[in-house]
């Protein structure tokens, strides 16, 4: 199945720089007003979202390494968008990969996104060649406010009466975005609630397996992307490192003119700061290697035709999950480097500080995922393969 767009295919994987002044130029005001359509719609036209996507589709058929990199960018500009980004690109594949044929032909027409959850306590019944959902809510709907599809996770059961999850989607103008999402940081997100009412009949065709996708197109991209959770936990890592490589250039930039009482130089010849600046890089360059490192050798068998295992997606999710804290590390260290100005509002320092926070608490950080994936290289784990 080949796809025409309305718009042309970028030819490659980067992100424009136009694009990534536009972002870091709205920021503030998206952190402020918890709207960051206006980005969103400008990564959407700039292809961003269809990164990993085959060409075939009308993507630049980039690897998870490109992804990766172009998150990276996006979360320098600006980390809500970084999240938006990373997040809807792996979306986007999702469809690309397991969607019905009617459900990608719509799709892939032009342009768009779709957004999704897992918390929530929907429940579906199969009729036919449709779904009946029941209490269709889901909270954490990231970037809810300018996809195009909607939906969540529903518990459901197969034919034969065996316990299935899938993805429901219906068009964004079905569902109600209750706003919800009043946080610290990442404010631009909108990752409110969405209400699509107490029960709504959805198309089987606009659902699929999830958090396992049943393939229907195969491929490299497919290979890597049939099990999710991973790619979720790369996306908080590529936001955070890419925060903490901002705080290291806004703190350098803080500490050339800065000087305190007394001193004859300015803060950036000091040794304190070149020292500290100096570990900082080490960490951010560190993290960042080793995550694009197990990248490329993961798409290296997926191009040979292998999925990763168990255990290297659990060493992958154990990497995201030290390189998020190490990018919040980074930029609360750049935050002191910088003093007290960092902690004023207008400083992007500020903002960058309660951006990365928020991805410590995000479930790909806490004590029971780390603990249920080490016990996977352990040789321990008893519990669904679909959930490493």
């Amino acid at each position: 199945m080949t796809i025409v767009l309305d718009q042309p295919t970028r030819p490659d994987a980067a992100a424009p720089a136009a694009l990534l002044q536009a972002v870091r130029d709205s920021a503030a005001t998206a952190d402020d007003s918890g709207d960051l359509v206006g980005s969103h719609d400008r990564m959407v036209a700039d292809g961003l979202f269809h990164i990993l996507v085959p060409p075939e589709l009308g993507g630049a058929g980039g690897t998870v390494v490109d992804w990766f990199d172009a998150a990276l960018d996006v979360a320098h500009a600006d980390p809500a968008a970084g999240w938006i980004m990373a997040q809807g690109a792996v979306q986007t594949a999702w469809i690309a990969v397991s969607a019905s044929p009617e459900f990608a032909r719509e799709f892939f027409r032009r342009r768009q996104t779709i957004a999704t959850s897992s918390a929530g306590n929907a429940t579906a019944d199969r009729r036919s060649d449709h779904y009946v959902v029941h209490n269709p809510r889901w909270a954490y709907v990231s970037g809810s406010q300018g996809a195009a599809y909607l939906g969540g996770m529903v518990r459901t059961s197969t034919a034969d009466g065996a316990p299935e999850t899938r993805m429901v989607l219906v068009p964004a103008a079905d569902a109600a975005i209750l706003p919800s999402w009043d946080t610290l940081g990442l404010r631009g997100t909108g990752s409110h609630h969405i209400d699509l009412g107490d029960e709504i009949t959805v198309p089987a065709s606009r659902t699929f397996t999830w958090p396992s996708l049943t393939i229907t197109r195969p491929g490299p991209l497919a290979n890597v992307a049939a099990h999710t959770l991973w790619l979720i936990s790369l996306s908080a890592a590529a936001v955070n490192l890419g925060a903490a490589r901002r705080a290291i250039s806004e703190a350098t930039t803080s500490a050339e003119h800065k000087m305190h009482r007394g001193d004859t130089v300015p803060v950036i010849q000091q040794s304190p700061f070149v020292r500290g600046i100096a570990e900082l890089h080490g960490q951010v360059e560190l993290a960042t290697a080793g995550v694009r490192a197990l990248l490329d050798q993961l798409w290296d068998r997926a191009i040979d035709g292998e999925r990763p295992s168990d255990e290297q997606r659990a060493r992958l999710r154990l990497a995201a999950a030290a390189a998020i804290r190490t990018g919040a590390d980074v930029v609360r260290e750049a935050q002191l480097l910088t003093g007290a100005d960092a902690l004023h509002r207008s400083h992007p320092l500020e903002r960058l500080g309660r951006d990365t926070h928020m991805l410590l608490n995000h479930v790909v950080t806490s004590p029971s995922t780390r603990e249920q994936l080490a016990a996977v290289l352990l040789g321990s784990y008893e519990g669904p393969r679909s959930l490493i």
